[in-house]
């Protein structure tokens, strides 16, 4: 059976009413910014500019397809606001190995990081890291993705480490990495989202490194089995959350351990450094991609 999207502009004004009068219509409603829109002058909780239009598509059925027209339409009328519905089919396609499938292949020496449906080969000296990130973050295309990885492969040269935490582990990519470079670690993964915890523990098994290696859903170290110390952490989330970490990550970083810390744009490391700084660590290393900040901090004292 064909499948349709019922496509919608919606100002982001009109954007929480829009989605209420939808409710209960259709299969699903997927929602997201629409790139060439410009920002409107509110602001997320992390202090980044939200765009002034969003993409609202409702998907349907060949049967539901014109009863949901109607509804953004009539939506779109009650509102005031100029919509612009539009249909559009579908292929029937199974949307989640399409992903895979579409999902590029990136090299971070040593790492070479391609989906689990990927033939790519490691060449002499790479090290494979197959990561399904499709409902997760975390696939290597993200300049901060790239930056930890990249600041982490440094450290590793001359550090040997016990025991990681990975902070905000979305799809696992970093600890995976960190795993399959120094196999003797112990990992737990931390996030809030179930999706992610699911797709981490799946990518562990992909990657054959599921042993020693624990993944709970949790904010910040609510969870029991986040109380201990550990050597390194990675915290690929953003400035404020990594801020008010600070404080419990004095308390869970051995002294001399690390954090590889990013998620964050070059103007707010120096407020998230300091926050750090506050707390008895120093900048050991950086990198800047694309504008955005990946550091790496190490603990030499307690306050």
């Amino acid at each position: 059976m064909p499948k349709y999207l019922v496509k919608s502009k919606v100002p982001y004004t009109a954007l929480d009413n829009f989605q209420k009068a939808l409710e209960d219509i259709c299969e699903s409603i997927i929602i997201f910014e629409d790139d060439t829109s410009p920002p409107s002058t509110t602001m997320d909780e992390n202090g980044f500019p939200i765009a002034s239009i969003f993409q609202v598509d409702m998907l349907c059925s060949d049967k539901e397809v014109a009863i949901c027209r109607i509804h953004a339409e009539s939506a779109a009328a009650l509102l005031g606001i100029d919509a612009g519905v539009v249909v559009e089919e579908v292929e029937n396609t199974n949307w989640l190995l399409a992903c895979h499938q579409g999902q590029p292949e990136i090299r971070i020496h040593p790492f070479v990081i391609h989906s689990s449906v990927s033939d790519t080969q490691a060449k002499a000296g790479e090290i494979s890291l197959k990561i399904d990130a499709a409902t997760a973050f975390g696939s290597g295309e993200h300049p901060t993705t790239q930056g930890c990885l990249k600041l982490f492969t440094k450290i590793a040269k001359k550090q040997k480490f016990s025991d990681v935490l990975d902070m905000g582990c979305g799809s696992g990519i970093l600890s995976i990495a960190a795993r399959k470079l120094q196999p003797t670690i112990n990992v737990v993964g931390v996030d809030i989202e179930e999706e992610a915890v699911r797709r981490t523990r799946l990518n562990t098994k992909i990657n054959a490194c599921e042993r020693n290696y624990q993944v709970v859903c949790s904010v910040g170290f609510q969870k029991p089995e986040t109380h201990k110390t550990y050597d390194l952490c990675f915290a690929n989330i953003l400035a404020k959350p990594l801020m008010h970490l600070a404080p419990a990550m004095q308390k869970h970083i051995k002294t001399s351990g690390y954090i590889v810390v990013s998620g964050l744009l070059d103007k707010q490391a120096p407020m998230v450094i300091n926050a750090y700084q506050l707390c008895g660590f120093i900048v050991h290393d950086k990198i800047s991609i694309q504008g955005w900040q990946s550091i790496v901090l190490q603990k030499i004292h307690n306050q």
